[in-house]
């Protein structure tokens, strides 16, 4: 795994996840699949709902490498990424990623539920997830919600969620705590077959961008949180 994401570089303790489209120690042009740099396990096309099982992978639904920014996931047309290996469990967590969302309507962007769980990260609006209204990720039933109106299309966003035994937190472009409704406590499991732009049965997949995404089994601090945004900024011109 590569060491440096800029300056400053990222927050490296209890990383378990870490890709990035960019960085050739991940994937290359004309791949169908890339690598945790942490783990050297797999993500690949995501396909059916695996549940605990194993997954087959469809390589027309991995997201193709674009150029542009130095290198990021394109989900043109609706992809979506599996997690081959398990991730979890842990009783905390944080995910970073950077965003950029190109149309409306109904887009997953991180999904869990694997096993039954609920743990996920979307978008919510008139009980329907969408990303053009509320902000919602879930943990076993409770739900933390931040009320954003709505979110901005063809941009770059930076999006940090923690959440721990305490709450959930919520960071926006290094910015925050965010004021969440329904704050709720984690009990998180990132488990076998997670979803990474796309609902976990493989529906209601993202059409945008994705650029570098970090998981962590524990939770991030606010300067962590900033710390991780601005390793990337000047990539993305925000």
């Amino acid at each position: 795994m590569a060491t440096s994401y800029g300056a400053p570089t990222v927050s490296t303790k209890g990383l378990i996840l870490a890709i990035d489209a960019g960085d050739s120690n991940c994937m290359s042009s004309g791949d169908t699949s890339c690598t945790n740099m942490v783990t050297g396990g797999q993500l690949t096309g995501a396909s059916g709902t695996p549940g605990n099982g194993a997954h087959t992978a469809d390589t027309s639904n991995f997201p193709a490498y674009n150029s542009l920014y130095g290198g990021i996931f394109d989900f043109a047309g609706g992809r979506g990424m599996n997690c081959d290996e398990q991730l979890g469990p842990a009783t905390a967590s944080t995910i970073c990623m950077w965003l950029w969302k190109n149309s409306s309507g109904t887009q997953y962007f991180a999904d869990g539920r694997n096993n039954g769980g609920d743990w996920f990260l979307s978008n919510y609006a008139n009980e329907n997830i969408n990303w053009e209204g509320r902000l919602k990720y879930k943990f076993n039933g409770a739900a933390a919600t931040y009320d954003a109106g709505a979110f901005p299309l063809n941009q770059w966003i930076h999006m940090t969620a923690v959440s721990g035994a305490g709450g959930s937190t919520l960071y926006l472009d290094g910015e925050g705590p965010q004021t969440l409704v329904n704050d709720g406590s984690a009990d998180e499991d990132f488990g076998l077959n997670y979803r990474i732009g796309t609902r976990y049965t493989t529906a209601t997949e993202w059409t945008g961008y994705m650029g570098p995404i970090f998981f962590y089994d524990r939770e991030l601090s606010a300067d962590e949180a900033k710390q991780n945004f601005e390793a990337h900024r000047s990539r993305f011109g925000v």
